[in-house]
């Protein structure tokens, strides 16, 4: 199998001013932004006239950026490292309007230890870590935390191969691990939340990007030239899907990604297709197909640089209700400042509206 790229085009004069009466573009948004070492939200509103900054300021705390951290459906947390070493994770749940803050480590301030990767699921948190010794084989944990009011439990899984990204699925915990010991090989191992019991490993070969969470609850396991699935309950391998040289939809490279049941958006590596370093891109799985919504296609260059000042894109998201693609993006300078642009989709691919934020955005949250 194979896939196919493609590459939407429309007048080098863009389409911001022939836009299609539409009968609703009513949309609420809650945008996750990156401004001077700190992370903020804002809450957006849209219509046919365009998108508004709401005024509510929302309740989810502001937190430093940190490059571990885990979105959960409406749920979004991160770890941080303190001045003690001890670390913390914070839990937001944009639903609720909760925010759930613990201590990662307590009983040992070791400043060596190495977070690779972190999850939640209901009232659990998951951290996987190296504990680095000196003269002998590096020890590896999973971590798992009681957010319960008043709880300061935890357990220790130990794992026997080195830790490199953790997910939630099925009620269980999938790590992916990397035996950089002996066989240089990746494999994917299942345990129970409640009790940390190891229950199955399927052995993934070499070079595995990362794994995700589809929007069916299987596992999918991205390559730099394939990827396949692993049934999250029976931990079955399923059909691998190779990409044909040069048409590599590059998923498995992205740092942030929105699912839908049968398709992915996310920012892609733009390579020759594009000026920009990474473009809005959309694969969808049941037709193995790519489709790229590169600015150049639908902006004019007077667009791009002067009246939305487009730097990269840094998000993709779906609005499922108006069948919209939402694009987020870093203006150009060093202000910090981003936007929000929603496009239609093909077969009628179409820029609808925009606005300026304060901050750049990492990811998006449909009300």
């Amino acid at each position: 199998m194979f896939i196919a790229c493609l590459v939407i085009g429309c007048s080098e004069e863009g389409v911001g001013d022939k836009i299609d009466e539409s009968p609703s573009l009513l949309a609420d948004y809650t945008i996750l932004l990156q401004k001077d070492g700190l992370m903020k939200t804002v809450l957006l509103n849209a219509d046919s006239d365009g998108i508004s900054v709401d005024p509510d300021i929302g309740d989810f705390p502001i937190v430093p950026v940190s490059p571990l951290f885990y979105k959960n459906d409406s749920q979004i947390g991160f770890y941080s490292t303190k001045e003690n070493c001890s670390g913390s994770i914070t839990v937001h749940d944009f639903g609720k309007g909760t925010t759930v803050l613990a201590t990662a480590f307590t009983e040992d301030l070791n400043c060596d230890r190495d977070v690779k990767s972190i999850a939640f699921y209901g009232n659990k948190a998951l951290l996987a870590y190296t504990d680095p010794k000196v003269a002998k084989k590096d020890d590896y944990y999973v971590r798992i935390l009681d957010l319960s009011e008043d709880s300061n439990s935890f357990k220790d899984v130990s794992l026997s191969k080195k830790p490199i990204q953790l997910l939630v699925s099925s009620n269980k915990a999938f790590v992916l691990c990397l035996d950089a010991d002996i066989t240089n090989k990746y494999s994917l191992m299942s345990l129970n939340i409640d009790s940390g019991i190891l229950i199955h490993e399927v052995v993934l070969g070499t070079d595995v990007l990362k794994i995700s969470k589809d929007g069916m609850g299987n596992i999918l396991v991205s390559y730099p030239h394939l990827h396949n699935y692993v049934d999250a309950d029976t931990m079955i391998l399923g059909v691998t899907t190779n990409y044909m040289l040069g048409k590599e939809p590059k998923f498995g490279y992205a740092k942030s990604e929105f699912f839908g049941e049968q398709t992915m958006y996310y920012p892609m590596e733009a390579g020759s297709n594009s000026s920009y370093p990474h473009i809005a891109a959309v694969y969808d799985f049941k037709e193995n197909l790519s489709i790229l919504y590169i600015f150049e296609n639908f902006l004019s260059l007077e667009e791009r640089n002067l009246k939305y000042e487009i730097e990269d894109t840094t998000m993709v998201s779906y609005d499922a209700k108006n069948n919209l693609i939402l694009i987020g993006y870093s203006k150009k300078g060093s202000s910090g400042k981003g936007g929000l642009m929603r496009i239609k989709p093909i077969p009628d691919p179409k820029f609808v509206d925009n606005i300026n934020l304060d901050g750049i955005p990492m990811e998006l949250f449909p009300n």
